[in-house]
C-alpha cells in the first residue's frame, strides 16, 4: 500500500494529479482515516524527532499511520522516515 499523501505532494501539474487520481481507481486503494491512535503517535514522533530530525506534521502523520496499520511506508523521501522505530521503508523513484 501506497500512502496517498506522500504521493500527492510529488505530482507536479494537474495532468499528473489527474493521472494519479485514475492510477488509485485503477488499483483499486482505499483510505485509512486518521484516528486517536495514529495521532498519539503522531504527536510521538513530533516531540522525539522535530529537533533532532525536523520531523514535520505530514511526515508524522505518514509514519505513524505506517507504523499503527503495520504496513509498509512507499516513499521517495526515505530519510524522512528512516529513524521512526517500527517503521518499514521501501524507496521508490518517479522516472
Amino acid at each position: 500500500m501506497v500512502t496517498y499523501i506522500e504521493i500527492i505532494q510529488g505530482v507536479r501539474n494537474k495532468k499528473e494529479l489527474r493521472s494519479f487520481k485514475k492510477a488509485l481507481g485503477v488499483l483499486k486503494t482505499h483510505v485509512i482515516q486518521i484516528d486517536e491512535i495514529i495521532s498519539t503517535k503522531a504527536m510521538f514522533f513530533i516531540e522525539q524527532y522535530t529537533l533532532s530530525h525536523s520531523m514535520e506534521l505530514a511526515d508524522a502523520l505518514i509514519g505513524a499511520t505506517s507504523v499503527i496499520k503495520q504496513i509498509p511506508l512507499v516513499t521517495g523521501n526515505v530519510k524522512h522516515y528512516k529513524h521512526l522505530p517500527g517503521i518499514k521503508v521501501e524507496p521508490f523513484i518517479i522516472k
